[in-house]
């Protein structure tokens, strides 16, 4: 366990001295640069560093590589190739082996694609890039890309289509979809999404949602005896397969957490940008399908598409309860005239200077004490994860140990 806290510690400790402290310098930008140079360059080496015996499929995905280097370009689009439809896994896992025969370098071409993906949509997305890769580390999405490799790169992948979605961009929205679909076909749910996230969160639409969720569980079997009779059907095996067996409730409980501040506290978000109520509703559906995970772990794999969409929603909920530092600044400088003229247009009396003062104050604190219990949640998750060792991602060995 210990590897694994030493890189949660490292992203930590290099994102509060790089990025956190002294937010308002000139120098800010810069630094934020080079902590996710450094830590992106981290989960990528920390990824393909590892040994085969560290994560549940990386057996799976050997013998895959093996067999596309065997079969050549032909497998491609050969009947034996059980990820032909999912054309960019498969081409992928084909130009590497052009490069070499060695399954670890494709390992190491697949985490640089996860956290160099990942990385850059925080770069062009996320208004606290720190806070944006903490999430992602503490939050599991890191962890499950060592062994979920073609969801994780459909998901990162995915992220991009996110601000086309808030800007109800259908075309390079679709596109982005398909690319991401091409690694993992479980990605074209999402082409639905584009018609329901920019539902509004009311008292309805959380019934309509509550509803359906209790249908979904009460009629489960024969909606999965149902759905594989066209899709999936090597899961309709038995009842007893894995994938069909419940999680314990803890499993449901940050994900839960987070849909209810999200949901209870959105008017932060959509203040700050009313476009973000597509990030809210990606929030109601993570926590609901982890809520159903309770009864079949099948309903994870789907709730993970929105859930990791929280390294970009949870930075964005955070920033907006700030207060507006520049002004702050102005302000605790004695800069009341020029404060004055900016916002209000007229003289204000010293008990409003005050009270604007102190209004921003505690705003500050409340992004603070906000921080400080997602670092504290974060870390307690992160750990309870690794100790769950669902994965099999313990202990972390490199592939010098064997």
């Amino acid at each position: 366990m210990l590897p694994y806290m030493i890189l949660l510690l490292f992203t930590l400790v290099l994102g509060i001295f790089l990025c956190e402290w002294k937010r308002n310098s000139a120098s800010v930008r810069s630094r934020d640069l080079i902590f996710l140079c450094i830590a992106g360059a981290g989960l990528t080496i920390f990824a393909s560093l590892r040994g085969s015996s560290v994560g549940i499929d990386y057996q799976m995905y050997r013998d895959y590589f093996f067999a596309m280097r065997e079969g050549g370009a032909s497998y491609l689009v050969s009947s034996s190739n059980p990820y032909r439809l999912e054309w960019g896994y498969s081409l992928l896992n084909y130009l590497v082996s052009l490069v070499s025969s060695d399954v670890r370098v494709f390992m190491a071409a697949a985490a640089l694609l996860i956290a160099g993906l990942t990385c850059l949509f925080i770069a062009k997305n996320s208004p606290s890039w720190w806070l944006s890769v903490f999430v992602f580390v503490s939050f599991g999405f890191y962890n499950n890309s060592l062994c979920f490799i073609r969801q994780s790169i459909a998901i990162a992948i995915f992220l991009f289509a996110i601000p086309f979605l808030k800007e109800k961009k259908l075309i390079p929205y679709l596109v982005i979809v398909v690319l991401a679909a091409s690694f993992h076909k479980a990605l074209f749910i999402m082409v639905v999404l584009y018609f329901i996230a920019h539902i509004p969160v009311t008292w309805k639409s959380l019934t309509v949602y509550g509803a359906l969720t209790a249908l979904v569980l009460i009629f489960s079997w024969p909606l999965f005896h149902f759905v594989t009779q066209f899709v999936y059907q090597y899961y309709a095996t038995e009842e007893g397969l894995y994938y069909m067996q419940g999680r314990d409730w803890q499993t449901a409980f940050v994900p839960v957490v987070y849909m209810l501040v999200i949901v209870g506290l959105r008017q932060y978000l959509l203040k700050r940008d009313p476009k973000n109520i597509v990030l809210v509703n990606f929030s109601i559906y993570a926590g609901l399908l982890y809520i159903m995970t309770c009864k079949h772990f099948l309903f994870q794999r789907f709730g993970m598409l929105f859930f990791t969409a929280a390294i970009l929603v949870i930075p964005e909920f955070l920033v907006s309860i700030d207060a507006n530092r520049d002004e702050l600044a102005e302000l605790e400088q004695g800069g009341a005239a020029k404060v004055v003229k900016k916002n209000a247009g007229r003289k204000k009396t010293a008990i409003e200077l005050r009270e604007r003062r102190s209004a921003l104050r505690n705003r500050k604190y409340y992004y603070l004490y906000s921080v400080a219990a997602l670092i504290f949640i974060g870390v307690v998750y992160y750990i309870w994860m690794l100790m769950q060792d669902r994965t099999l991602l313990l202990p972390y060995v490199t592939f010098f140990q064997g």
